[in-house]
């Protein structure tokens, strides 16, 4: 008999990260966590991607955007991994259960430092699927192997519910002054709602997390050109970084690239 040997891994990631060219300090938080087993004669692999954007102007932004991720991390490793290593069953409620965690954290932050707040964006890829939460204006944009860009999240935003209105283009927010003010996010209502969704992760599909550090000052048409001259994906996602850097680096900029491999 002869083992069987791990081809290359079915997920593939890359993170970076700037304090950009304006802010005094760093506000966001990311955090990425990639497990992967084989058993029963399968492999199987699970990834953990967020992304928090601590909000300027409000005390202890960083703390908030910190905490928000460790009480998100701690209630989703005490109450949603351990189903998911269940070989024997898959739960059905993983969106609901991973909105349980959002809300876990943003009571975190109401108890720890009340007066703050933050963006808060996760993503979980298991079993070939995409798993999601959001509150505020990070975005998680879903890139297929034809070069289409579907963004996955809606902004919390009044500029957001201006361009829903009709008020203003999406050109037009991106120089609005009043482009920051949220409608929605962790540590300011202790019944936040949080959107979530699920949907398929296919074979050559590219997943990006990003705060608007980056998606503010880097339109699509230049990420997909990033991503088509950078095929490894820490060096896309800090290309991309710089790419914010480069357009004035306005506030800090993060974000989280993932590959499912075919």
């Amino acid at each position: 008999m002869t083992k069987k040997t791990m081809n290359r891994k079915q997920i593939e990631s890359g993170m970076a990260h700037s304090i950009g060219k304006v802010r005094r300090y760093n506000e966001d938080a990311i955090y990425l966590f990639e497990s992967e087993v084989m058993r029963m004669n399968q492999e199987s692999m699970l990834g953990l991607y967020v992304i928090a954007d601590g909000m300027g102007g409000h005390a202890n932004g960083d703390k908030a955007s910190a905490w928000a991720v460790t009480a998100f991390v701690r209630d989703f490793f005490a109450n949603i991994y351990p189903s998911l290593l269940d070989f024997e069953t898959t739960p059905t409620d993983i969106v609901e259960r991973m909105v349980v965690a959002v809300q876990a954290a943003n009571h975190a932050i109401l108890d720890a430092y009340p007066g703050s707040g933050t963006t808060f964006t996760c993503a979980l890829i298991f079993e070939g699927k995409l798993y999601h939460a959001h509150v505020g204006d990070s975005r998680l944009l879903l890139i297929n192997k034809k070069r289409t860009v579907q963004r996955l999240t809606h902004d919390h935003s009044l500029v957001q519910m201006m361009i829903d209105l009709g008020e203003i283009s999406e050109a037009e927010a991106l120089t609005h002054p009043r482009r920051s003010v949220l409608l929605r996010s962790l540590g300011f209502d202790k019944n936040v709602e949080a959107d979530c969704g699920e949907c398929d992760f296919d074979p050559d599909d590219t997943l990006l997390l990003c705060c608007d550090g980056l998606w503010s000052v880097v339109d699509e048409a230049e990420i997909l050109k990033i991503l088509k001259e950078n095929q490894e994906l820490k060096p896309a996602a800090e290309a991309l970084t710089a790419a914010a850097d480069d357009a004035g680096g306005p506030d800090n900029i993060s974000c989280i690239l993932i590959r499912r491999n075919g």
